[in-house]
């Protein structure tokens, strides 16, 4: 038996060692067959134990010698494309690789026309979907399926989120920011306080917009809208959902709605990652606290599914986008299939979509359409805070578009294309290429499926079962393809090696403005501004919900096809791309045509100390809030 034992530790270290070899060995010749750069790398950046401890053997790898460790070593860490930006493809001369290893290949690029060759062949180049799996929490859903399936549910999920639709984003997005103001300027708004919440704020106001306009439940701000009349006349309404539209405790819950799923948000990596049972009866608070609030916000959800069905099975239609009575009607749901459930004997029709998937797909509506638009919002008031000439650019435009009326006299068919293609639109847009809500795109190729691709004029082949990652922030960073200036301050550069150079690290919306002469040429075939929130469609993609409209005004610079991708690109790019759009204008607009935002320098100086102070101690301190927010 010893002998045995002692052969089986002999013999499978050696035969791991020659799979090893086998399945690198393998990878490398499909690189060299691709003809595409490639770059040798001893670990599989995705493999699991790598990804777990890849942060204990750093701090020793980096003490080895750089000919040991380059270039390599930058390519394996989990947040590479973010520590490095654009900064390895400009060293590499190349703006697509692929990284060997013996777990797998890996395709990298920064290249436009790569990109949107991937993106518009969907079949050659699938969403690697098993690296969704974990956000099936509630069900499968549009984003963690491909092929027939996500033909399926992106026909049911995409009728509410269309041009009509919008029109109850804007409203209420002007609502909601409106509100936001209040809760930071008081019930007179003439105070100027300094907002320590800015983060946890635009989070709110995002979930209440995307409650409120996809799913019919207006939520309040706590101490703001008590007496609102507007809001308590909601509260009347019968709509799905009304007995949570407040931020009062639910019936037969132990948290509130906006509490469930704020802590469901933040616990999402212990739900999607845990067994539910073992999160349920961990000793921990925080795993408790993560179980009690997936349960709670699954039965908040579970009640206005149910409302929802006997509102449609009656024929009842509500206001807005109602993406809840969506996901029902095109699973099916009638008062003819209620009532064969109700009754024995009867077969019931099988539903387009099962009650899992359609909480699924609200739930990844909620997801998505609250954490994406709110980093926007938050980015770009740092971001004008930091720069004062842009917000006051900003403002300028404000004025001359709404001629100082107030915010219920605004209308969304008159003036939000014009906000789209003014200085608001490219404040956007630039926080967007700068901060885009991934890193990267995830794409792949199936296996025994290599796939003919065109770099640089040059046709390759990209191997068979490789993932590929189209990198949004060096893409958009990419010196070839974007408005260029010196850098403002050559010295003391945003990021130590990435575009070093020029301004492409630094937010300047400005490069999103055309000249006059520009604008002319390019509105010649625009008529109406209104059309940039048009979209034209093939039947295909009109059947699905796609919107083949770009991403930016054709008031403002655009990038070639491929080079600015916040929401992806071709059939799988984001649902609820306009939706997000137009909160964020709505939001800015609100704020920024009645305030201004600073940097608060509370930490270094009161404001009556900043008051006695003279421009060189002021400038002092500004620079130091500067690096501090920066830093963040």
């Amino acid at each position: 038996m010893l002998s045995l034992i002692t052969l089986a530790v002999l013999v499978l270290p050696i035969a791991y060692i020659l799979h090893t070899y086998r399945c690198f060995a393998c990878n490398l010749a499909a690189a060299k067959a691709s003809n595409i750069p490639y770059m040798i790398v001893p670990v599989y950046m995705f493999q699991t134990w790598w990804l777990f401890t890849h942060q204990l053997f750093l701090p020793y790898l980096r003490r080895l010698p750089k000919s040991l460790i380059y270039p390599w070593l930058n390519v394996v860490v989990v947040d590479w494309s973010w520590d490095h930006l654009y900064a390895t493809y400009a060293e590499l001369g190349t703006d697509t690789f692929i990284t060997v290893a013996p777990g797998g290949n890996v395709l990298w690029t920064a290249d436009p026309s790569v990109i949107s060759q991937i993106t518009i062949r969907r079949n050659d180049f699938p969403k690697p979907i098993q690296m969704y799996g974990s956000i099936d929490i509630f069900g499968k859903n549009v984003v963690t399926t491909e092929g027939q399936t996500w033909r399926h549910h992106r026909k049911i999920a995409s009728p509410p989120f269309s041009e009509k639709n919008n029109h109850m984003v804007w409203s209420e997005s002007l609502h909601q920011a409106q509100a936001m103001l209040r809760s930071w300027t008081g019930s007179n708004g003439g105070n100027v306080r300094t907002v320590s919440k800015v983060a946890e704020d635009t989070m709110r106001l995002s979930l209440h917009v995307i409650s409120r306009a996809g799913f019919g439940v207006r939520l309040l701000w706590p101490g703001i809208e008590d007496d609102d009349q507007q809001v308590q006349a909601s509260k009347e309404a019968k709509v799905p959902g009304k007995d949570i539209s407040s931020v009062g405790m639910g019936a037969g819950h132990t948290m509130t709605y906006v509490n469930a799923l704020g802590t469901l948000l933040h616990s999402l990596l212990w739900v999607m990652l845990a067994p539910k049972m073992l999160l349920k009866y961990l000793p921990y608070k925080r795993t408790k606290v993560a179980y009690e609030s997936y349960t709670e916000w699954g039965k908040y959800m579970n009640e206005m599914y149910q409302a929802k069905k006997i509102d449609v099975a009656a024929g009842k239609e509500d206001e807005g986008m109602d993406l809840m009575g969506a996901l029902v009607k095109g699973a099916g749901v009638t008062g003819e299939s209620m009532h064969a459930s109700r009754e024995k004997g009867q077969q019931v029709p099988r539903q387009a979509l099962t009650d899992d998937e359609i909480l699924g797909n609200a739930f990844v509506f909620i997801l998505a359409g609250h954490e994406t638009t709110a980093n926007a919002i938050h980015f770009s008031l740092l971001y004008l805070a930091l720069n004062c000439p842009s917000q006051r650019h900003l403002q300028i435009d404000l004025d001359q578009i709404f001629h100082g009326k107030p915010v219920s006299e605004w209308n969304y068919d008159r003036d939000l294309p014009r906000l789209f293609g003014s200085m608001t639109g490219a404040v956007l847009n630039e926080t967007l290429r700068l901060l885009p809500p991934v890193i990267n795109i995830p794409k792949s190729t199936l296996k025994g499926q290599p796939q003919p691709i065109n770099i640089n004029g040059k046709r390759c082949l990209a191997p068979p079962n490789m993932l590929i990652n189209l990198v949004t922030v060096a893409v958009q960073r990419n010196p070839k393809y974007w408005p260029t200036g010196p850098p403002s301050d050559p010295g003391n550069p945003i990021h130590p090696t990435s575009n070093t150079d020029n301004d492409l690290e630094e937010f300047k919306p400005e490069r999103w403005l055309l000249s006059e002469k520009s604008k002319d040429i390019d509105n010649h075939s625009h008529s109406n501004g209104s059309t940039i929130l048009k979209d034209s469609a093939t039947a295909e993609t009109e059947d699905l919900g796609i919107s083949t409209a770009a991403d930016t005004s054709p008031q403002l610079f655009r990038p070639p096809k491929g080079a600015y991708i916040p929401f992806s690109e071709g059939y799988r790019a984001c649902i609820g791309r306009r939706f997000a759009q137009v909160e964020v204008l709505a939001v800015l607009a609100v704020i920024f045509s009645q305030y201004s935002v600073e940097l608060a320098v509370d930490e270094w100086a009161s404001d009556e100390e900043v008051e006695k102070m003279g421009e060189d101690e002021r400038a002092e301190v500004w620079q130091k809030a500067k690096r501090r927010a920066r830093a963040l």
